[in-house]
């Protein structure tokens, strides 16, 4: 089952998370978290200007 990125919070006292068979440090995880705010309706990224 795959896990929502935006639902999950980086826990303190850790340096790696583990979630969807990938690796995350705090600062890889909250740029992967932008990124996936930005994901439209059909999963593909959308643009900013808009």
């Amino acid at each position: 089952m795959k896990r929502r990125l935006l639902d999950i919070e980086f826990p303190d006292g850790v340096k790696y998370i583990f979630i969807n068979d990938r690796r995350f440090d705090k600062r890889e995880f909250y740029k992967a978290k932008a990124l996936e705010r930005r994901r439209g309706k059909k999963g593909r990224f959308v643009s900013l200007k808009d």
